[in-house]
């Protein structure tokens, strides 16, 4: 065999073969070619019927365009025919009236530029067999006429079908004598910008964009797109855009069924100029509060934006539960310190001893490491970290931080004393090394990292702590709780009130001693499971040793005895 010395591309004869699988099949595929080549037409109205033949129902799309001036390019696979002004903007692949392949189908059009009508069937068979078709004069004066049978699936699936085509199409479409809804595809944006044939719409929504939202409308035909989607740091505004595009030859849609966007530096340049539109939008507003990568960005761009407002959150310690942030009320105008980030038993105790003064003066509040970078953010004081130091007497002292392996076995109780030591930066940029502050504690729990069963759990508390047993059983459930959702754990709410008693006991124990933690789970027990059986206005006597028990009803008129069921 002998190589050629040049090759080329081609299309083999197998490809008209297979053209019925190039289309879905749908009636939408068949009424979006259908509208495209009429509003192309110069098509002032389309009109979509339903009509009956002696082979069931039809379906029947007239325009009155400019018409089909050569039947043979139009049943040619891509050659579109239209000329050299249509090709350049909207790229027609000359496919579309093979969406119609395999299906019985008339198509009758009024040639305007040479005064003459022509009509051709085209049977299911014809369209992949390449046999020759009969072409005759037809009576129509306007436009092109398009009869094609319709399956029951066609049936069903029509007005929704049609409502869907016509909604952003340009041209008025009538549905069985009846005009179809017309919308803007930019409707209710904030603003509009053109750009190089586009319009480009912006819309402000705090709730996050779907991917399979259409962004793009092509005359009418509308695609899911992936354009900027840019929004505050803390969730409070969004903004995204859609284009509509008007003369646009340098975005193309994927052929032959234009239901997604050619990937290429064209869609990139409009995804950059949609960008550029949403950061004008803001600007436009005035105040943001947009990441300082974003106002980067925006400067990139050529629009310069001021720096994010200058407020935060109050400082609220997170829960083992939520293990997130729960922001509290906006601080502005006052002077303000970072907080860090820690886990949730060392932020809930160092809250507490946070409580007996603030910081340099300033209110803890919430750090955004997304504003890191401007002027104000950078300013600010912040803790870089803390640690407690404990005093356990006799020299026994320890450091206890998040990341902290005790080298000893501590054992929960009272100690001589517990402070919180806070490395506090005066600022991002600051070269003074940080100062050391030390503020008193009176309680640190120190759980065991594996589990939030209170058995692992050290409670230590200062010689002077005065908390009482409701306060640290809050304390302990906030630091340590978390519910297991594992498929055969426990409901949530077993968990949780299994964990307040067990916390509303370690607190008693530890404040009040053995004997009266013990009555209060007793009473704590009888309340919960006991109390309702017993009759209202009756009292009873228990005794109880060793799993015996012992229970009876107290004379009515015993006032010590109803006295105690109150």
């Amino acid at each position: 065999m002998t190589f050629p010395t040049t090759i080329h591309t081609t299309v083999g004869d197998s490809l008209l073969t297979r053209i019925t699988r190039f289309f879905d099949g749908s009636v939408s595929a068949c009424l979006i070619e259908a509208i495209q080549n009429a509003r192309r037409a110069g098509a002032k109205r389309i009109d979509i019927s339903r009509i009956e033949s002696d082979r069931g129902p039809v379906l029947r799309i007239r325009d009155d365009g400019c018409g089909i001036a050569d039947p043979v390019k139009f049943l040619t696979l891509g050659d579109s025919g239209w000329d050299e002004t249509i090709a350049r903007s909207e790229d027609p692949a000359g496919m579309g009236v093979f969406s119609l392949a395999g299906r019985y189908v008339t198509v009758r059009s009024h040639a305007a530029e040479l005064e003459v009508a022509w009509q051709v069937t085209i049977t299911p068979d014809a369209w992949e067999s390449g046999m020759p078709l009969d072409l005759a004069p037809a009576a129509i004066d306007k436009g092109t006429e398009i009869e094609v049978d319709m399956t029951e699936d066609w049936v069903k699936a029509l007005n929704q079908a049609v409502k869907d085509a016509a909604r952003f199409c340009p041209v008025p479409v009538w549905l069985d004598g009846k005009r179809q809804l017309h919308e803007s595809f930019l409707a209710d944006a904030t603003r509009v910008e053109k750009w190089n044939g586009c319009n480009i719409g912006i819309y402000c929504d705090n709730i996050h964009v779907p991917r399979e939202l259409a962004r793009i409308n092509f005359h009418g035909l509308t695609v899911p797109c992936q354009l900027p989607h840019i929004h505050d740091v803390d969730g409070g505004r969004g903004w995204y855009a859609k284009v509509d595009i008007i003369d646009a030859g340098h975005l193309q849609l994927v052929l032959p069924a234009r239901k997604e966007m050619v990937q290429g530096p064209a869609l990139e340049a409009l995804r950059e100029a949609c960008e550029a539109a949403i950061f004008r939008t803001v600007a436009r507003k005035g105040h943001h509060r947009l990441s300082h990568a974003h106002w980067l960005r925006a400067k990139a761009l050529g629009v310069f934006l001021p720096e994010a407002a200058p407020w935060l959150s109050v400082w609220t310690p997170r829960t083992a539960e939520a293990d997130s942030t729960m922001f509290g009320e906006r601080v502005a105008g006052e002077p303000m310190i970072l907080m860090p980030t820690d886990q949730a038993h060392i932020e809930q105790c160092a809250e507490r001893a946070l409580a007996s003064g603030r910081l340099h003066g300033a209110t803890p509040v919430e750090p955004v490491d997304e504003f890191a970078g401007y002027a104000w953010y950078d300013e600010l004081p912040r803790v870089l970290g803390w640690s407690f130091r404990v005093d356990q007497g006799e020299g026994d002292v320890f450091d206890y931080a998040a990341d902290t392996q005790l080298s000893q076995v501590v054992v929960s109780g009272r100690v001589d004393a517990i402070e919180l030591e806070i490395a506090v930066q005066a600022s991002a940029d600051s070269g003074e090394p940080a100062e050391i502050l030390s503020l008193p504690a009176d309680v640190l729990i120190i759980p065991d990292d594996c589990s939030n069963d209170l058995d692992n759990v050290t409670i230590l508390l200062s010689a002077d702590c005065a908390i009482t047993p409701s306060e640290l059983a809050y304390l302990l459930e906030a630091a340590c709780f978390y519910h297991d959702d594992d498929c055969d754990a426990d409901s949530y709410h077993t968990q949780q009130a299994t964990f307040d008693m067990q916390a509303r006991f370690a607190a008693n124990m530890l404040l009040l001693g053995e004997d009266a933690a013990i009555l209060e789970r007793v009473r704590e027990a009888i309340r919960e499971h006991v109390s309702w059986l017993i009759p209202k206005d009756r009292a009873i006597r228990m005794q109880a040793v060793n799993y015996l028990v012992e229970a009876s009803f107290a004379d009515n008129d015993d006032g010590a005895a109803l006295g105690a069921a109150e």
